[in-house]
């Protein structure tokens, strides 16, 4: 509660001060005056702890929520849905945990919701009988999405773009697997791939060609060669 001069007529917002700082005479408390609120650290463990109960929360309803699916599913038979349904949960529960901790760096948030998505609907392909449509349009797909999230990072992050530099490899890593699965005939209709690869590459290129020597202190500084 703050406290008012008689003599000076000022406000004094120190509830601990018991004299006035200019007649130093003795104060009196101004109920009349609106407590202000005193400026402080922000309480990083409760935060801390409600992140915590929360994800325990969503684990415990994931865990309860696959053994119950499971559980169903195992006793009518027939259609694997329980496999779909588990592997949403997971997906929820991996996202939320993800996005939830600060520490995280936003590209790698992107790139591993990009492939656990990518692995959730070859899952799908899979358990509704494979026909590829994963391979051959949803995984040249990821990779050209993500190489347009890599550039629009560019672009906001504009003023140390480089450091960016080395996500095109990445995708240049994941687009090799499409190419390797065109010799095996699990991916039919290669032209969605090739062009995810050729983009990639091109990305890589253009970053290093643009980038120059930051760039290539950049890919030096994260894969140490």
């Amino acid at each position: 509660m703050s406290k008012k001069c008689a003599h000076c007529h000022i406000t004094v917002l120190d509830s601990d001060a018991d004299f006035c700082p200019l007649c130093n005479g003795a104060l009196s408390e101004d109920s009349s005056y609106p407590a202000v609120k005193q400026n402080g650290y922000p309480d990083v463990v409760a935060k801390r702890q409600r992140r915590t109960f929360f994800l325990m929360l969503l684990l415990t309803i994931v865990v309860a929520g696959s053994f119950l699916s499971c559980a169903i599913n195992f006793i009518n038979r027939g259609f694997p849905w329980s496999v779909i349904v588990v592997s949403s949960l997971v997906y929820i529960y991996i996202e939320f945990y993800m996005f939830l901790n600060p520490d995280m760096p936003i590209p790698a948030k992107i790139a591993i919701t990009i492939f656990l998505a990518l692995v959730f609907v070859v899952i799908i392909d899979v358990v509704t009988g494979f026909n590829k449509w994963s391979l051959n349009y949803c995984l040249p797909g990821a990779l050209i999405l993500f190489n347009m999230l890599i550039v629009v990072m560019m672009f906001v992050n504009h003023r140390r773009w480089e450091s960016y530099t080395w996500l095109p490899l990445l995708s240049i890593a994941f687009g090799i697997i499409p190419v390797v699965l065109m010799k095996f005939d699990f991916v039919t209709h290669p032209t969605v791939s090739e062009i995810a690869f050729i983009s990639s590459v091109l990305l890589f290129l253009v970053g290093l060609i643009l980038g120059g020597a930051n760039a290539r202190t950049e890919l030096k500084r994260r894969f140490h060669f």
